[in-house]
């Protein structure tokens, strides 16, 4: 629980309360999932990048998005595969849908979905302070897809069903260095580097670049917190199969209330656990061989093992509070002037996942004034403009 309680990501290898879907294979989602309005994905590159329906818009109201959103059953989905691998054009299709009770799951597959031990999981979610209500998604992908790297406002554990994954996750520290989206775009949330080919004229910072990688097994839970940026790509060799469990974070702010549930659809228990993460250099690329591997306890690491996971997560410390704004009341009224003159005034520490909430609070308060990048870009030069350059 240790990593858990720092927000700090880490593999579950050997949790049971999954179990019932480890024998989920391709043929049997084919004979168990027959209704027809499941989400699915095509794309003519290996590449799913997230988009969000509801910013297709105003400014974007003329926008294509680079995937095209299909609704099939999954034996359909089967059958697209089939023709996309005998194309071998480099095509890949998606399948990412909820598994809510629906009428074509068949009793079977829902009594595996009832039997997930959500008593024992709840236990860990009042632990850790998360929302109660959960959402799952069922992911499978042909080889080679990618889910290109974000973050998302909830908790995630991620479970892995068949095949392998190779997941590089990154800290919100890196927020500047990964260039998101800005707030409104239908790619919120979204890198926009091309982790195949980075233009480092066009996004010099990348360079910056440092992660953890982990190749995930069947039957490996990744814990990946709210705001941790992640990279997700299927092995070259298999279909895969996984399921997102998602949970609000206590430390989600109110301006992502909307978005809870936009995270991305392209993609504890003993001590045994263990955790698996190699070093990401973005100036080596993708192929690099990385230099170590650390596998922790996931119920009592010591201090050694958390220091290891990433040299600047002591930044990301899930128990400290958000910070609110900066308005305060004087005599009893509201005001937007900051007192100054009081002897116990500190400097405000915030943790790296603080910092991204709150930029992009001001991100998204600016943007709901404005509906223009352009002019939100022009308020914050001029708000700077010089200002604190000599203070």
């Amino acid at each position: 629980m240790e990593f858990l309680q720092k927000g700090l990501p880490v593999v579950l290898e050997k949790c049971t309360f999954q179990k019932t879907a480890l024998k989920w294979t391709i043929d049997y989602l084919r004979e168990n999932l027959q209704d027809e309005d499941h989400t699915a994905y095509f794309s003519h590159t290996r590449q799913f990048l997230y988009y969000d329906d509801d910013e297709m818009k105003g400014i974007y109201k003329e926008w294509k998005p680079p995937i095209i959103k299909k609704f099939l059953n999954f034996s359909n989905f089967t059958k697209m595969m089939e023709e996309i691998e005998e194309a071998n054009n480099g095509s890949r299709a998606y399948f990412q849908s909820l598994i809510y009770l629906q009428e074509g799951v068949s009793a079977a597959m829902q009594n595996d979905i009832d039997s997930f031990n959500y008593t024992w999981l709840l236990d860990v979610v009042t632990r850790l302070s998360w929302g109660e209500d959960v959402t799952n998604l069922l992911l499978v992908g042909m080889p080679d897809v990618v889910t290109p790297a974000h973050f998302d406002v909830l908790e995630n554990l991620y479970v892995q069903i068949f095949g392998r994954k190779r997941v590089i996750l990154f800290s919100p520290d890196y927020f500047r260095s990964l260039y998101p989206h800005p707030v409104g775009h239908p790619h919120d949330r979204q890198t926009q580097v091309d982790f195949d080919k980075p233009d480092f004229d066009w996004f010099p910072r990348f360079r910056e670049i440092r992660g953890m990688e982990v190749a995930l097994e069947p039957g490996e839970v990744l814990y990946i917190p709210n705001l941790w940026w992640h990279y997700i790509e299927s092995e070259m060799h298999s279909n895969t199969i996984s399921i997102n469990f998602w949970f609000e974070g206590k430390n989600t702010s109110t301006e992502d209330d909307a978005s809870k549930k936009k995270t991305n659809t392209t993609e504890i228990e003993t001590e045994n656990n263990k955790e698996s993460h190699q070093e990401y250099d973005s100036s080596r690329g993708n192929e690099e061989q990385y230099e170590e591997t650390l596998r922790g306890h996931s119920g009592g690491a010591g201090n050694s093992d958390s220091q290891q996971i990433n040299e600047r997560s002591d930044e990301s410390k899930a128990d400290e509070t958000m910070v609110g704004g900066t308005e305060g009341k004087k005599d009893g009224k509201e005001s937007d002037e900051v007192d100054l003159n009081e002897e116990d005034v500190k400097e405000i520490e915030l943790s790296a996942a603080e910092y991204l909430i709150l930029l992009r609070e001001t991100e998204v308060s600016l943007f709901k004034a404005t509906r223009s990048h352009a002019k939100v870009k022009k308020i914050l030069d001029e708000l700077l403009s010089g200002r604190f350059d000599h203070i």
